[in-house]
């Protein structure tokens, strides 16, 4: 079987690499490695009972993220089974890092796996050249030399590409697991904001959804140019959620910029109002509440930008929107659905009510930003109709919390809990959470 070469194969799919080291790739939908500079593509193939098969080229071909973090597996159907790959950018020992590569037989029958790749460390010897020098890939006609690794039944083999390091002093044990590697990302995102809810996106749940958007973010931040609205909410929010990892500083120069440049979109109409204010709050909490003047200048440009006047700068950022635009991350929605700054110094929990699938479901979100000041834990547990409630606050003393599902609550104590009275919740759903406490 010849290699179909063709241009237009689907390089579309998640970008794969490390914090620290410049490498970066994408990987497609099928597995195809693709790196964003000039080195060739590594892409994979698999010799069963019956034929080669070419993933990019087959339709029974399944890809997931790991808890939505940039370590991927993707199954490709053969006789009997799947046969999986792993792919997963893992820190080694004396600064060394690697593109890993691992492949798990979960079929029948012995394969074999070719790597458009000669230049790797393997965890067991690979295929090799026949005596007449013929390469162990018959009927696969490649441009490169791969590499060969035969995998039995029900067992898996790695390989890894060197980024950086010496490869003669390296071995593949030395790298992370695709286990430790996933749980790191997931960390690292959980350090910003972290969610226990049953919301569902697209069929992945939500909180997988947020890892892969701040994993992506982490490894291709937005870039820094500004040449409409729409490109300073996108570099905004995501500086916001750097920063909130820890990953970087925003450049007040650069700050300064694109709100300029959104303020000047917004009175002009070139943006919606959706979009625009997702970006305000952005910038509000990069700017700080530490700088009075900076904060001063920054709430006189928003009320023109946004012709309001006589509001504070809480109540201009917690104006609903309804003009049914996405926002650009997903974690940007879910947050301002949970917690937010609704006036000076008050931040209310569930602004909208309890959404239709979270009625008579435990959740819990820990860490939303509320303003810029503020960050708010709670959980959500059932006594028969009632939500009961435990909250807790991050910052300076005097914020007062109030609920957007009863009116009636308001606290100002940094922690503690309550009864909520809650309308419309379904009888199956009281019957079975009625047992639950806040223990």
């Amino acid at each position: 079987m010849t290699e179909n070469k063709t241009a237009d194969r689907d390089m579309s799919g998640r970008t794969i690499g490390i914090l620290g080291h410049p490498w970066r790739a994408n990987v497609t939908p099928a597995g195809d490695i693709y790196p964003l500079g000039n080195e060739l593509p590594i892409r994979w193939y698999v010799a069963a009972d019956d034929r080669w098969h070419i993933p990019a080229d087959e339709v029974a071909v399944r890809q997931i993220a790991v808890s939505g973090t940039p370590v991927l597996e993707t199954r490709l159907r053969v006789p009997g089974g799947d046969v999986i790959q792993r792919l997963w950018v893992a820190s080694g020992r004396q600064g060394s890092s690697a593109l890993m590569m691992e492949f798990e037989n979960d079929s029948p029958m012995a394969v074999a796996v070719a790597i458009s790749h000669d230049d790797l460390l393997v965890s067991r010897p690979v295929a090799v050249r026949n005596v007449s020098g013929e390469w162990p890939a018959p009927g696969l006609e490649l441009d490169q030399v791969p590499t060969v690794l035969p995998v039995g039944h029900r067992t898996s083999v790695r390989a890894a590409l060197v980024l950086s390091g010496s490869s003669p002093t390296i071995n593949i044990e030395d790298f992370a697991n695709h286990d430790s590697v996933a749980r790191g990302w997931v960390a690292l995102s959980d350090s910003a904001s972290r969610f226990n809810i049953p919301d569902v996106i697209e069929s992945i749940p939500a909180g997988d959804v947020i890892v892969a958007e701040r994993s992506e973010l982490a490894l291709s931040p937005a870039p820094n140019v500004f040449t409409n609205g729409e490109d300073c909410v996108r570099w905004l929010i995501s500086q916001r959620e750097l920063q909130r990892m820890s990953l970087s500083q925003v450049d007040p120069v650069d700050l300064a910029g694109a709100v300029e440049v959104l303020a000047r979109a917004t009175r002009r109409n070139k943006i919606s109002r959706a979009l625009a204010t997702d970006g305000f709050r952005s910038a509000l909490f990069l700017l700080g509440t530490d700088q009075e003047r900076a904060v001063s200048d920054f709430s006189k440009l928003l009320a023109k930008a946004l012709s309001l006047r006589g509001q504070s700068l809480a109540q201009m950022l917690a104006r609903k929107n309804d003009d049914g635009v996405d926002g650009f991350l997903q974690v940007t929605s879910i947050e301002n659905e949970l917690a937010l700054l609704t006036d000076e110094n008050v931040a209310t929990l569930l602004p909208d009510g309890i959404a239709h699938n979270r009625l008579g479901v435990q959740f819990e979100v820990h860490d939303i930003a509320v303003g810029a000041q503020h960050r708010v834990s709670f959980a959500v547990r059932w006594h028969g109709p009632n939500a009961a409630v435990l909250w807790e606050v991050v910052g300076p003393v005097g914020l007062i919390l109030r609920s957007g599902v009863d009116p009636s609550w308001s606290s100002t104590q940094s922690s503690g809990e309550a009864l909520w009275k809650v309308e419309n919740v379904p009888t199956a759903a009281i019957i079975e959470n009625q047992n639950l406490s806040f223990s």
